[in-house]
């Protein structure tokens, strides 16, 4: 089975950016637009990464990720959070939480390559 990422974003731009940048790579990709639809994508299919907005309406991303890290099946999937969020010290709360690395919006189309690339090839 491949490489792929689960990309878990309420914005259709950020998800259609994601994508773009994924899709060039030859990297697959799926959508989730809130924890709801995730956590159904996450009971049948297990992606090598998930890049997951902090900021969505009803659980956000610290919620969804704290429910991964509870969860034997997925606890070990990487998580890189994704977020419009300008706050000093959540890069740090980020990765105490669990994550493997913070990347800010907008994002830089190459950062996130550099770094998806690092995680699915280890």
């Amino acid at each position: 089975m491949g490489k792929s990422v689960l990309i878990v974003d309420d914005s259709n731009t950020n998800i259609f950016l994601l994508q773009s940048i994924l899709e060039v790579e030859g990297i697959k990709s799926s959508v989730a637009l809130n924890g709801k639809e995730a956590f159904s994508f996450l009971n049948t299919e297990k992606p090598s990464l998930i890049l997951l907005d902090i900021m969505m309406p009803g659980k956000d991303g610290f919620m969804i990720l704290e429910e991964l890290k509870k969860n034997p099946e997925m606890q070990n999937i990487p998580v890189i959070f994704i977020t419009a969020k300008n706050d000093v010290d959540l890069r740090q709360t980020a990765l105490d939480a669990g994550a493997t690395e913070l990347i800010h919006k907008p994002v830089d189309v190459n950062k996130v390559l550099k770094l998806v690339k690092n995680i699915l090839l280890n």
